[in-house]
């Protein structure tokens, strides 16, 4: 008698491998269609869908007149043809593929049979079905799409990943206040957006004036306009790549790395502690000192205003035939010379290094004397002449408290080409009234 193979080459013969790969492949098959069939952006679609029923029912049973009785029974009839598929917006003037109308069907014209050329407000107020809002009546869906706006990862379907909200992912939808950012890329003239009589884009318009009360544009420049101390804020923070930003000292969780947040916490906590630069030289040639940036440690209001603005000047996926200019509005300058020359004070940032009420006292790590010099004591030991000198041509030496550590990251840069004619000489006349 015959002895059977053992159990293992049994299993493993031909036949009984090949029986076995196709009950795997049957299952895997299975699961997949079941993973297609339960993808979240279908059960958004079925949702909409059975609510454009419904409302469209209720539309025929209390229609009183034949005509809108007509009217509904055509949008029930659309209704009932509304295929379940992905769907996606092409804007190739901001080089976007958006499909975020596969789950916000409220904004997608072909998919919701009751949105009008107007967009009309939508009966349906829950997210993701909510329709187009009045601020969107200049603004196409179909030629401007979604993320250009909103943010967010245009090509994706998964809720998560849509919303940016996944590793490396350097857009994340704009929310509150820094949806308001996007109106800024295009609109200069942002007092004149208004929705429902009020100024949509408020907070941008309140972060540019916290710009000029604390004196930023001393020492960053916004498109080359500004002091020469720090980086642009346009040309390098607005469009700053996560890449190049080192999220080790902000204390903030992984998933809230991003751009937003990292010039938020400049503002919300001493940015010394964000960027200790390396004062010993020890992974330098030479000694860098901290970020010079004074710990403003601002309500949370006032920065989101700020961040909001200093993303509102990033337009690098704007093009020119889509920019609304403002025209130029002259300035209006007191003719009083003290009060002029305090204007010019605060349009130059003289603030950022000198204080607001020039006191001085801001913090320039490794300076001899610690703080910046508080100018109503320091103006009055110098001539006019010599107050002038000191503003056309800088100051660009700072002594040193320790000869071996980081020059001092603040110095007087010259203002020459900058502050001249009357606006210096009541700049000069401003700072000379100024005494303790």
């Amino acid at each position: 008698m015959d002895e059977k193979p053992p159990l293992f080459t049994r299993l493993f013969a031909l036949r009984s491998l090949f029986l076995w790969g196709n009950v795997i492949l049957f299952v895997v098959f299975g699961a997949v269609m079941v993973s297609d069939q339960i993808r979240g952006w279908k059960g958004y679609q079925k949702d909409f869908k059975a609510r454009e029923l419904t409302r469209t029912k209720d539309a025929i049973a209390s229609a009183q007149t034949d005509d809108d009785k007509m009217r509904a029974a055509d949008e029930y009839q659309a209704a009932q043809r509304i295929p379940m598929e992905i769907r996606q917006i092409v804007a190739p003037d901001f080089d976007a593929v958006d499909r975020c109308v596969t789950c916000h069907l409220g904004f997608d014209p072909l998919g919701n049979p009751s949105l009008s050329t107007e967009y009309k407000e939508h009966p349906f107020k829950a997210t993701p079905n909510t329709a187009a809002q009045s601020i969107h009546l200049a603004h196409n869906v179909e030629k401007f799409g979604c993320t250009v706006c909103h943010g967010g990862q245009g090509t994706a379907t998964e809720v998560k990943a849509a919303h940016g909200e996944v590793l490396h992912w350097e857009q994340p939808l704009f929310k509150g206040t820094l949806l308001q950012a996007s109106c800024a890329k295009c609109h200069d003239n942002l007092a004149d957006l208004k929705v429902n009589g009020a100024v949509y884009a408020s907070e941008i318009i309140r972060g540019k004036k916290l710009v000029r009360e604390h004196g930023c544009i001393g020492c960053h420049q916004i498109a080359g306009e500004g002091g020469p101390i720090s980086v642009d804020l346009r040309d390098e923070t607005s469009i700053k790549p996560l890449s190049r930003i080192d999220f080790a000292y902000t204390g903030l969780e992984h998933e809230d790395w991003t751009l937003a947040n990292w010039i938020k916490v400049h503002f919300t906590k001493d940015p010394a502690q964000l960027v200790p630069g390396d004062p010993r030289g020890e992974f330098n040639t030479e000694p860098i000192a901290p970020s010079a940036m004074p710990p403003y440690i601002l309500p949370e209001a006032d920065a989101d205003a700020l961040t909001a603005y200093i993303l509102s000047l990033n337009r690098s996926k704007i093009l020119p035939q889509y920019l609304r200019p403002a025209p130029a509005a002259p300035e209006v300058a007191s003719s009083n010379p003290v009060e002029n020359g305090r204007q010019v004070y605060e349009k130059f940032g003289c603030a950022a290094c000198h204080g607001p009420d020039a006191r001085g006292g801001i913090r320039n790590y490794n300076y001899q004397w610690g703080g910046t010099p508080n100018l109503r004591r320091s103006v009055p030991t110098f001539t006019r002449e010599e107050i002038r000198e000191k503003i056309n041509d800088g100051v660009a030496f700072v002594a040193r408290n320790d000869p071996h550590g980081p020059n001092p990251p603040l110095y007087m840069p010259a203002w020459k080409a900058k502050i001249k004619g009357q606006e210096l000489e009541n700049l000069i006349t401003y700072l000379q009234s100024l005494r303790d």
